[in-house]
């Protein structure tokens, strides 16, 4: 009974002292990954300069941003486009150094904010470590770490948060395109975009934004994003991410889709619109209902599986590279049939997204200062999408759906009319729409150029769209007082036509 009871007493003693030890081995581990994320991570300072869209002849004065960045094993960082747009001049500093390192742009994505850079120093990377992806999206409800240098101080800010959810959303940067997105209640403030979100010592995303008015809500971009970035540029040039170019809608009614020749079994999605010179145009056509993707089927509410519960099925189209194919399985007029879709990206005619490192396209002559239709364009005005001008918010919005004058590569807009006397009582005619000039139909700002060039009895006569009166200008004048314009209002250039 003694020799039981020496038992009994020291097996507490010795769970315990095995328990520490892990406990201990845990920690230093903990440590160990907690200093390699912090000297991996970066403080980026960016001197950017915007275009003026209102005077596009123009440059905004310097602004400086700052964010953070993650340092990868070949030396690049990488953080978020958003933080190095229209970079002028960018430095990069690393913790318990205050020595900033001049950096330069390697590729830059937009659509996916998404940016790699490289400093120049080779000293910089001196007590620097770097750090490596993870594959998988972190699981609903783990804890992820934040790294960065948020506003509000110098040294590093290290926040911990849940993972709540996982979804499709627009990434709001250039508002091009919606991919898959992780939220967490890790607070994520600014200056910490562009930072690694860390989880057992690997990235899992780069913190991306903070959802303004609700506490401690964040976003990051998950890891398969950016390898698919890294991915893309690997050959020395950033493609993009591929367009289905599919406009389409739930199928939850069973009614239609038995309508649609849809036996009990099957599910999808009904396809609305192709957009024309799309992936799928040539393809897919209106009508079809799309089953599968790459043998994934596809639920009536445009979700399939994955590895944390259901999301749009455009997921698939996102993780493939330009240049690839995918197999889309339909349902034709009742028939069951598979494509197989070359995948690239287009254009689009009224670009409806933001640009960047890019100057506006404009042309002036008589004073009449001509661009072209786009999101930009339409951003001059506060609250756009309910305050601008009603025929432009509909061929912005319906241009593809109603097929709107599908002989224009662009739309032309009047912008600003500069006062002189070629010109005088003309204020009226801005925003407006270019059909003709010259009797010559307008169907991109260069055809603008060509057009004044053929005066009609003397005269340039502009249309616009809506309009029953045109703009008249006397050529002779027009062509006489144009360098008197441009020197009257500070501009240096008459034309951006790249």
């Amino acid at each position: 009974m003694k020799a039981a009871g020496r038992i009994v007493l020291l097996l507490p003693v010795i769970i315990i002292f095995a328990v520490a030890c892990v406990s201990t081995d845990a920690s230093r581990q903990l440590n160990r990954r907690t200093i390699a994320s912090r000297t991996a991570t970066v403080k980026i300072v960016n001197v950017s300069q915007s275009p003026n869209l209102y005077r596009p002849w123009e440059m905004e004065d310097f602004e400086t941003f700052s964010g953070s960045g993650a340092v990868l094993k070949d030396g690049t960082i990488i953080t978020n486009a958003h933080v190095v747009s229209n970079s002028r001049y960018l430095t990069v500093l690393k913790e318990n150094d205050p020595k900033p390192y001049e950096a330069e742009i390697l590729y830059v994505g937009h659509e996916c904010d998404l940016a790699l850079l490289m400093v120049k120093d080779p000293a910089f990377y001196i007590g620097t470590t770097w750090l490596e992806f993870e594959e998988k999206v972190p699981d609903l409800n783990s804890v992820v770490t934040t790294f960065g240098y948020p506003l509000g101080g110098e040294r590093i800010s290290i926040t911990k948060g849940v993972v709540s959810r996982i979804e499709i959303e627009t990434y709001i940067h250039q508002w091009k395109s919606a991919f898959i997105q992780v939220q967490t209640d890790a607070a994520i403030n600014p200056g910490n975009s562009g930072g690694p979100v860390v989880q057992n010592g690997r990235i899992v995303g780069i913190a991306v934004q903070g959802l303004s008015g609700a506490e401690n809500i964040g976003y990051m971009i998950p890891s398969q994003i950016v390898n698919h970035f890294l991915d893309d540029v690997s050959d020395g040039t950033f493609d993009g991410f591929p367009d289905l170019g599919v406009a389409w809608a739930n199928l939850e009614n069973p009614d239609y889709r038995g309508y649609l020749g849809m036996t009990r079994g099957q599910t999808g999605v009904l396809v609305k619109n192709i957009l024309p010179g799309s992936s799928a145009d040539g393809y897919i056509r209106p009508g079809d209902a799309i089953l599968e993707v790459e043998g994934t089927p596809i639920g009536n509410d445009g979700s399939i599986m994955f590895e944390n519960g259901r999301i749009m099925f455009t997921y698939l189209i996102d993780d493939k590279q330009v240049g690839d194919s995918v197999v889309i399985t339909l349902l034709r007029k009742g028939g069951k049939k598979s494509v197989q879709v070359p995948l690239f990206t287009f254009s689009l005619r009224i670009p409806n997204y933001y640009e960047f490192e890019k100057k506006p396209r404009y042309l002036i002559y008589g004073g009449i200062v001509f661009q072209r239709l786009s999101l930009e364009y339409l951003n001059m005005w506060d609250e756009w999408w309910d305050k601008a001008d009603p025929l432009l918010l509909y061929y912005f919005n319906d241009n593809v759906s109603d097929n709107i004058f599908p002989e224009r590569e662009e739309f032309v807009v009047i912008n600003k009319i500069l006062p002189g006397s070629v010109n005088l009582y003309m204020a009226n005619e801005v925003d407006g729409v270019v059909d003709t000039v010259n009797g010559i139909p307008i169907h991109r700002l260069e055809d603008v150029l060509k057009a004044v060039e053929h005066p009609v009895e003397g005269y340039t006569v502009i249309t616009l769209d809506n309009s029953p009166r045109p703009i008249v200008l006397d050529a002779e004048e027009a062509e006489r007082t144009h360098a008197d314009i441009l020197k009257q209002y500070g501009i240096a250039s008459d034309r951006e036509l790249n």
